[in-house]
């Protein structure tokens, strides 16, 4: 029999889900209207807050394979939205930057996450965001053990 603190953890679980899957279409189908692709900007983003970075870091952050990551690094880089630079320490890696060309769609994105950011939170305090981060900040962390 399933108590109904069990229904309410599932309860809890499955809100988080579906509202990660509402917020990543939400995003996807904004950020489209940039010419960029999901995927796309998840990677860009991670660049931005993590210029330097190896393909293996930006595949580990981005939970997906070496080669992935690899395969939309190489078609950002065709696009001139990031560069490849040698990694000083060790000439078989590469690190990733965010292109300068790439200034423009960084400056979009950077706005429209803040609005989008702004709509999902509406309504709530300056507290109670506060603590809404504090809470997603401590479930992250029992996750990660």
């Amino acid at each position: 029999m399933i108590s109904e603190t069990m229904v309410q953890k599932r309860s809890i679980a499955l809100r988080l889900g579906m509202i990660v899957r509402q917020l990543r279409r939400d995003f996807d189908r904004e950020v489209g209207t940039l010419g960029i692709t999901g995927a796309q900007w998840t990677l860009l983003a991670v660049v931005v807050a993590n210029p330097g970075s190896t393909q293996r870091s930006i595949s580990e952050k981005l939970e997906m394979t070496e080669a992935s990551a690899g395969r939309l690094i190489d078609r950002m880089v065709a696009e001139g939205l990031v560069e490849r630079r040698p990694k000083p320490e060790d000439r078989r890696a590469h690190c990733i930057y965010p292109a300068e060309q790439a200034a423009p769609v960084i400056a979009n994105l950077t706005e429209l996450r803040s609005r989008h950011e702004e709509r999902l939170l509406a309504g709530l305090s300056e507290a109670e965001r506060a603590e809404l981060v504090r809470l997603l900040d401590h479930i992250s962390g029992n996750l990660h053990g």
